[in-house]
């Protein structure tokens, strides 16, 4: 967890001087379905996903992606938390598509037990103008693949929100 902490934080230092070039900055909120790969069975979890970006180009940014989810797995009450950073493209017009890859991590609690796990992410979505500051995004879709308790999990992450631009 240190390391990752550490190597995250490289990243942003990198990335800091690059920030004077900016085209923007979005702040996205919105509702997160988490279908986790909880071997045997699939856990369906609710909660929120926020992420930032900070647009060095019109069409390349890097995001920071926060998610936080909440139910049953295996039958256990459980949280777990999902962040990732990495770069993303996406075509400036009306309706905005975008694509994304990023690395983090992912943290699961519940039962009087916890687990931290290296996370990869790749997904994309769409965003649809509705004025210069707002958008809508009816639809993200993410592929995160966690390592939890040493056996790989491939789950899928679907979110729908708002998306300020500034």
């Amino acid at each position: 967890m240190r390391k990752l902490a550490l190597l995250l934080g490289a990243i942003s230092l990198f990335l800091l001087p690059m920030a004077a070039h900016a085209q923007g900055f979005d702040a996205y909120g919105g509702y997160s379905y988490f279908r986790l790969d909880s071997s045997p069975n699939t856990s369906n979890l609710n909660g929120y996903d926020l992420s930032f970006t900070d647009s060095f180009f019109k069409v390349f940014g890097v995001t920071a992606d926060l998610g936080g989810d909440y139910g049953k797995i295996n039958g256990v009450g459980s949280t777990l938390h999902t962040f990732l950073v990495g770069p993303e493209v996406r075509f400036p017009s009306t309706i905005s598509p975008f694509a994304r890859i990023m690395i983090g991590g992912a943290h699961v609690s519940g039962g009087g037990s916890s687990d931290t796990s290296f996370a990869t992410a790749i997904g994309g979505g769409v965003d649809i103008h509705e004025g210069h500051f707002l958008s809508f995004r009816p639809l993200q879709i993410d592929y995160i693949r966690t390592n939890f308790g040493g056996t790989a999990q491939n789950n899928l992450r679907y979110s729908v929100g708002v998306d300020f631009r500034f």
